[in-house]
């Protein structure tokens, strides 16, 4: 009976028992057709396509492919560990290693050496040394400024709150309970620095309907730290109590209801 390659239209000729030996595959044997001739390559079997139930399983698997991809390291055979290695470590491992160019930089205080030094590079790392020692005395100069300020500001409200915590707890207390906002705001004229601009505000100023809440705008923004932080010390320390005080107050009438 013909072989598999006689019927697919190979040229094998021998057929089992006539001078040739058997091959148990016939068709991992068979060579490919002539151009013209009834052939067929079935080709390799196609890769079975993995279907997603949905597009965000889809994405997940996608990205999933590229990290494992993105993590792939080229790995050599170390005959001396006798293990695998990767080879971006032993790169790694080459860089530390070099050998690093020692810097060298020009003392502030102290002869420079000019050894094996031209005229030109000398005067050069001199003036270098020269401009760097004004520039570090500069700095010093700068931070002993801003220390001795510092001080001096602390030393000043020291000198405010001794001075001025009466008066302003005599406007915002009376027997021990913070006065109410219509209270504060009839008294304001009286704590205000000078040249503040406020007017004095009576009670009967504040009976009128909406009177409190527009009163006690224009008074926080008369002493809002943003609109007085290029006042005086004073100005500055007034306006802070001021305005913590306003703030919490209108606070407790909005809570009762505006009474």
């Amino acid at each position: 009976p013909p072989l598999m390659g006689d019927l697919l239209g190979g040229n094998m000729s021998f057929r089992e028992g006539e001078g040739g030996s058997s091959n148990p595959d016939p068709l991992a044997a068979t060579p490919a057709a002539a151009p013209g001739s009834d052939f067929i390559d079935m080709g390799a079997p196609a890769q079975e396509e993995v279907v997603f139930a949905t597009a965000e399983e889809k994405r997940m698997a996608a990205l999933k492919e590229k990290y494992a991809k993105a993590n792939e390291k080229k790995k050599v055979w170390d005959e001396v560990d006798q293990r695998w290695k990767n080879v971006e470590d032993d790169e790694k491992a080459v860089e530390n290693s070099a050998p690093k160019a020692k810097i060298v930089g020009i003392k502030l205080d102290g002869p420079i050496d000019t050894t094996g030094k031209d005229a030109a590079t000398v005067r050069a790392m001199q003036d270098r040394q020269r401009e760097m020692q004004e520039r570090q005395a500069a700095a010093k100069a700068e931070l002993k400024a801003q220390a001795n300020a510092k001080k001096a500001e602390e030393a000043a409200e020291m000198e405010l709150r001794e001075r001025l915590d009466g008066k302003l707890k005599a406007w915002s207390e009376e027997y021990g309970k913070k006065k109410n906002i219509r209270a504060l705001l009839t008294g304001m004229d009286q704590i205000m620095w000078e040249g503040s601009g406020w007017k004095p505000v009576s009670m009967g100023d504040l009976l009128v309907n909406g009177a409190v809440k527009k009163k006690t705008m224009l008074a926080k923004m008369k002493t809002h730290p943003d609109r007085t932080s290029k006042l005086p010390h004073e100005a500055r320390f007034i306006a802070k109590r001021v305005f913590d005080a306003l703030n919490q107050a209108y606070d407790e009438y909005v809570e009762g209801g505006g009474q």
